[in-house]
């Protein structure tokens, strides 16, 4: 079954990583609320109007994708998205459940037994959620999987 996802990722070093995970998606894709490489350029913005539109892509999913690359503790949208994405917001007497999280570690940052560095950004993850985590070729092959996996291990009090 299709779930309707954003992707959260370091925008300077995994936006390839971000538009091939789209791919992978295949017809799925049409439940992906996030960034595309055809999306305007948010830079120019006031911080609170980014905010309010990421508000917007996120509110209505139910699991989000977290690029884990190199340098992803340097960005603290990212970090903003993953709280966001795991509480219960509430919009208009609606509020949401927290969303299921795939933490796609890209495959250079997983030794050959399968282990990984832990950073802060894999540390908030794991505080706030029971992620699904493979790395970018596993995800790749079967994104339904972790998908489903993560949907079904959210934290829904």
């Amino acid at each position: 079954m299709a779930r309707k996802t954003f992707i959260s990722y370091k925008y300077s070093e995994a936006q390839e990583t971000r538009d091939r995970i789209i791919r992978s998606l295949g017809s799925d894709a049409t439940y992906y609320t996030g960034e595309t490489s055809q999306s305007p350029d948010l830079g120019d913005l006031k911080t609170q109007t980014i905010k309010n539109k990421l508000a917007d892509m996120i509110f209505s999913t139910s699991v989000l994708i977290v690029v884990i690359s190199q340098n992803v503790d340097e960005s603290n949208w990212v970090k903003w998205e993953i709280n966001y994405a795991t509480g219960k917001q509430t919009r208009n007497g609606i509020q949401s459940q927290p969303d299921g999280v795939v933490m796609v570690l890209e495959d250079s940052l997983v030794n050959s037994n399968g282990n990984f560095m832990h950073n802060r950004t894999t540390r908030l993850i794991t505080e706030k959620s029971n992620p699904a985590i493979c790395t970018v070729s596993s995800f790749l092959y079967n994104p339904q999987k972790y998908i489903e996996q993560a949907y079904s291990q959210r934290k829904t009090d």
